[in-house]
C-alpha cells in the first residue's frame, strides 16, 4: 500500500518504478503511522508484519520520510548475521567517523554514546533473518540506560511464528502491529488515485482482478498496472481496458503472496 506525505510528492519508490504511480493513503497506513510515533515517543520496541508485498517497507521508508526528527536508521541484514555484522553495519549508519573498531568493547562504546543524542529510531528489514545472538544484540542496545532507542522490526507473516518464539523478545516488543490486505472499498478509491491506468476502470473490472489474482496485495496491483500499461502499449486499445488482461490471467492462491 502506498502512503501520502503531505505535499502529495511520492516518497519512496514504487515497484517496478512504476511510471505516472502516485502515494495514496489509506487507513492501514494512517495506523501504522499512529503506533509507529508512539513507539518513537515512548522509546519502545515494535514490530511491523504483513504478507509480502503488502506494503511495510514502502510504508516505513515514507514515514520516516516525513517525521526526519525520528532519526531513523534504517538496516537491511543478511540471513543470519552475526552480532559482529550488526555492530559493523550499525556503525556505518551512524555515520560514526573510520571503520568500526575490530575490538567489540570500543565498538559498542562508540555506538551507545551516538545512540545517547539524539533519539533515534532503529528499524530493521526483513527483521525475521535475524539469528537470536543478534536479536540478543538489539536487546543489550535497547537496555542501555545510555541509549534512547526505538526498534521496529519488519518482518513477513510466515515468518512471524518463529520471531515471536524468542525469549528475548516476547517480553519486550510492545507492540505488534499487522498490516492487512486492501479491502474492496478500498481498492475502489486507492486505485483511480494511485495510477491513471484505473481512472476510468469498471468497479466489477476491479473487484474481479483482485478475486482472481491480487488479493488485496499492493505489490501485485503494482505489477498488474504495470502489465496493463505495456497490455496497452502492445495493443492500442484504451489503457483502462483491463478485461484483455483479466483473460490472461490464471487464478492465483490467496495465501502465501
Amino acid at each position: 500500500m502506498t502512503p501520502t506525505d503531505p505535499t502529495g510528492h511520492t516518497t519512496a519508490r514504487h515497484y517496478l518504478n512504476l511510471p505516472q504511480a502516485r502515494t495514496v493513503t489509506t487507513s492501514q497506513v494512517r495506523a501504522v503511522a499512529h503506533a509507529l510515533a508512539a513507539a518513537v515517543e515512548q522509546q519502545i520496541m515494535m514490530c511491523l508484519s504483513g504478507a509480502p508485498g503488502s506494503g511495510k517497507t514502502f510504508t516505513l521508508h515514507t514515514l520516516t520520510a516525513q517525521h526526519p526528527h525520528w532519526h531513523t536508521l534504517p538496516l537491511l541484514v543478511r540471513p543470519q548475521a552475526r552480532p559482529e555484522d550488526l555492530r559493523t553495519r550499525l556503525y556505518r549508519a551512524l555515520r560514526l567517523p573510520g571503520h568500526a573498531p575490530k575490538n567489540p568493547g570500543i565498538c559498542d562504546d562508540l555506538i551507545r554514546h551516538a545512540l545517547h543524542h539524539p533519539a533515534r529510531l532503529l528499524a530493521i528489514d526483513e527483521a525475521h533473518q535475524l539469528s537470536a545472538s543478534c536479536l540478543e544484540y538489539l536487546r543489550f542496545l535497547h537496555d542501555d540506560p545510555h541509549t534512547r532507542l526505538a526498534v521496529l522490526l519488519l518482518a513477513s507473516d510466515h515468518r512471524l511464528k518463529a520471531l515471536r518464539a524468542q525469549p528475548v523478545l516476547t517480553s519486550r516488543v510492545r507492540t505488534w502491529h499487522h498490516l492487512q490486505p486492501l479491502t474492496e472499498s478500498e481498492l475502489l478509491t486507492v486505485l483511480p488515485a494511485f495510477h491513471p491506468q484505473w481512472h476510468d476502470a469498471d468497479p466489477q473490472l476491479i473487484t474481479a482482478l483482485d478475486t482472481a489474482w491480487a488479493h488485496g496485495n499492493f505489490r501485485r496491483w503494482a505489477s498488474l498496472t504495470h502489465r496493463l500499461a505495456s497490455l496497452a502499449h502492445r495493443t492500442g486499445r484504451p489503457q483502462h481496458d483491463a478485461h484483455l488482461l483479466l483473460k490472461q490471467l490464471q487464478p492465483r492462491p490467496a495465501t502465501r503472496p
